[in-house]
This record gives structure tokens, sequence and C-alpha cells, in this order.
């Protein structure tokens, strides 16, 4: 394969890995929990970012020292990127079961943890699951979840002929990622957004994207 053809590639699993299930779920379920559609928009945005620098920088280390992570670590940071999900898909739950007409409060684990403690009936504390928890969780979504299409990706840049090379096949994938990422982000804030409007149809909506989410994270802890 030439360098044009490679990239193009490259680019095109990027499309494809950033509708791989685990952006699906992690996307929607940090969509779900913003307060308006611009902040949603933030926090995809800054998802894909934390993802794509992070798969960019792992792959640039595999391809200098040619070495990529030991196998064990990877299964390990997969078990974590899946608990992510479970705990995502878990805190809409809770947002069901106390009758929240308006999913628009979101928390990290710490504070899902204390929830689940708590014998108190009331919702949880209103503080926003931010841009800072997204682009931590896509760090740690980059680090952990070795999808068919990233590993793809990961073969074919090692194999364009030098450090410079693979970059340049890296990039391609970011970029590609990044833009699906992006669509993705704008269809889930535009449904949560039609949703608002109907505390039933978000009623519906939350529990199918929790659902997702946690079957998801399950498989990823399972495997």
């Amino acid at each position: 394969m030439n360098l044009p053809g490679a990239l193009f590639s490259c680019c095109l699993l990027g499309l494809q890995h950033g509708v791989d299930w685990d952006h699906v779920a992690a996307i929607s379920d940090v969509t779900g929990v913003q307060t308006s559609a611009r902040e949603a928009t933030h926090c995809g945005l800054l998802y894909a970012l934390g993802h794509a620098a992070t798969v960019g920088l792992l792959g640039i280390s595999a391809i200098a020292l040619k070495h990529a992570l030991p196998a064990s670590f990877s299964s390990w940071m997969q078990r974590i990127v899946g608990l992510t999900l479970v705990v995502l898909g878990g805190y809409l739950l809770i947002a069901l079961a106390n009758g929240s007409n308006t999913l628009s409060r979101g928390q990290a684990l710490r504070a899902i943890v204390s929830r689940l403690c708590s014998r108190s009936a009331t919702m949880l504390p209103a503080r926003q699951y931010g841009r800072k928890s997204s682009l931590g969780l896509g760090v740690l979504h980059g680090i952990g979840a070795e999808t068919p299409t990233q590993l793809s990706m990961l073969l074919i840049a090692a194999n364009l002929g030098g450090l410079g090379n693979g970059i340049l096949g890296l990039t391609a994938f970011a970029g590609g990622m990044v833009v699906s990422n992006l669509v993705l982000t704008a269809g889930a804030t535009g449904l949560f957004a039609i949703s608002r409007g109907q505390p039933v149809w978000l009623k519906w909506v939350a529990a199918l994207t929790a659902g997702y989410s946690i079957w998801i994270g399950i498989t990823f802890i399972a495997a």
C-alpha cells in the first residue's frame, strides 16, 4: 500500500473507531447529563480530543520503541473502561429511579458511590459532570479500549516506513475519529434536547442509553 492509500485507510479507521461501542456509550452518557446543548457539545469534543491525544501518544511510543503495551496491562485497563461505562449508565438509572423529570445534573464516581450508600431519598447534589471530567474520561478510554479498528490502525502506522510516516498515519486516524465523534455528539445532544420537552420520551431515551452503557461496560469487564 502506498502512503496516500495508507493514510486514507487510517482516516477511515478513525471514522469507524469514533462510533465504536464504547464511544457511543460514553458520549451518550456525557452529553445526556449536561444543562445545555452547548455544554454537551463541549464535553463531547473534549472526550474525543482526550481519546485521540492518548491514542496518538501510545501509537508514537509503540512505533518508536517497537513495543506495545503489555497485554496484561491492556486487559486490566479495558476492565476499568468497562467499569466507567457501568458507572455512567448507573447514574442515569439512579436519576430515573428517583423520579427525575430532567436529567440535567451529573456526578463523578465519588458522588455516585455516596448516593448509593446514603439512605436519603433526595436527588444527588447539584454538581455538573463537566469538561475536565469529560477530558479525563477520554484519556482513560484511550489507554484502555483497544478495539479492532484501533489495533488495525496501529498495525498500518507501524509499517509505513519510519516514525514520521507513522505519525502521519496516527494523525489521519485521530482526525477521522474526532470528526465522527463530533457527529455522534451532535446527534446525542439533539436527541436529548428534543426529549427534554417530553419527560416521557426523556425517560425512555435515558433508560435505553443507560442500559446500553451498562451492557457495553459489562462486556468489557467480562472480556
